[in-house]
């Protein structure tokens, strides 16, 4: 009998650490983009002898569309499915966040500017995209590995999608912020 009330207690201690941990991870993670929203905001007032938004300085909006509607997808499907199919929830966001993950690192790779000449815009473009693909990769092994973990139990299950479902749900409103500022302002 105590060793089933311990194992209990250790599995709930474990849900709420894991809990507490991602929104840590997605506060940290906040301040971190904190940064780019500070550097676009003060470039752009700077705005030294027109140089802040060169002429032919624009990324694709095609792609930056299909990266913003693409987590914005995968962010829904964890609200909706993830507190029922733990496993489909996390397969499907995978995807969608696979797809914005090539979006970004497209553009990171190949923005469709000289990052060289493009001003302060160009910086903190190129600066963004590198940190979203970063965080975007780590979403989709935080994703892949609720997918696919055949050992996990029903608990843990929910528990790690709860928690990753806080994480995708941060950089759903971080790439609609950020898709705000970059293609649409």
């Amino acid at each position: 009998m105590m060793a089933v009330t311990t194992e209990i207690t250790t599995d709930a201690t474990t849900a709420r650490a894991r809990f507490v941990a991602a929104r840590l991870l997605v506060a940290g993670d906040a301040f971190f983009f904190l940064g780019f929203l500070f550097a676009y905001l003060y470039l752009r007032a700077l705005n030294s002898n027109g140089r802040w938004h060169p002429a032919h300085t624009d990324p694709s909006i095609a792609l930056g569309t299909v990266a913003v509607v693409a987590v914005v997808a995968a962010g829904v499907t964890m609200q909706l499915l993830g507190g029922r199919s733990q496993r489909q929830a996390a397969g499907i966001s995978l995807a969608l966040v696979l797809v914005a993950t090539v979006c970004w690192g497209i553009q990171l790779f190949n923005p469709g500017f000289s990052p060289s000449h493009g001003g302060g815009y160009g910086a903190v473009f190129v600066g963004f995209s590198a940190a979203m693909l970063a965080h975007m990769l780590g979403a989709a092994y935080w994703l892949e590995t609720i997918a696919v973990d055949s050992s996990a139990s029903s608990d843990q299950l929910v528990n790690e999608t709860r928690a990753a479902t806080v994480f995708v749900s941060f950089l759903t409103g971080v790439a609609v912020i950020a898709y705000i500022l970059i293609y649409l302002v």
